[in-house]
């Protein structure tokens, strides 16, 4: 470090070279930003001569007056923009309540489906149930009804070989 400023001390036109290369550097970061102010100080200066002598009865008396013009103007913005924003804000609340009530509706409207498919898969076991017992009360009728056809075919053969003939009972017509 002490050689810094003795070397700056020693050779004043290096010193002199990075100040200027300082200030330069300087320059050419802030140029943007003043040229950004220089043009919207002009666009103000525009706009307010328009408005100066597009209409020269609304213009105000004094610096005072228009000062205090946009200060009302700014306060009335500002009230207007914390309405707007207390407003939006009690919206979003609201957003978030009719969600959470949308929610469980949903999740109460997912339950009773469960619940009727499950109702519905139990009734189509007991018709299954009642639809394999149909089928054995009705294969042990039809099981019932053949032997009883057999038996009486059989009795019915029988009194016909008593009764005269060695014939088929069952047979009606002649050869």
């Amino acid at each position: 470090m002490e050689e810094i400023v003795r070397s700056v001390t020693e050779h004043p036109l290096v010193a002199i070279a990075v100040c200027f290369s300082a200030m330069l550097l300087v320059y050419f970061l802030f140029k943007s930003l003043i040229k950004l102010a220089l043009i919207l100080i002009l666009v103000a200066v525009v706009i307010g001569g328009y408005f100066y002598f597009r209409y020269p009865e609304s213009r105000p008396v004094n610096l005072k007056d228009a000062m205090e013009k946009v200060r009302v103007g700014a306060g009335k913005a500002v009230d207007q923009g914390k309405s707007a924003y207390e407003k939006s804000k009690e919206l979003v609340e609201k957003r978030k309540d009719v969600y959470e009530k949308g929610k469980e509706w949903v999740d109460r409207g997912k339950t009773v489906l469960d619940k009727g498919i499950d109702k519905g898969k139990d009734a189509i076991e007991k018709g299954k149930e009642w639809v394999d017992k149909g089928k054995t009360v009705l294969d042990k009728g039809i099981d019932k009804g053949k032997d009883a056809i057999e038996k009486r075919r059989e009795s019915a053969g029988g009194l016909g070989k008593t009764l005269g003939g060695e014939g088929d009972a069952g047979n009606r017509q002649k050869p």
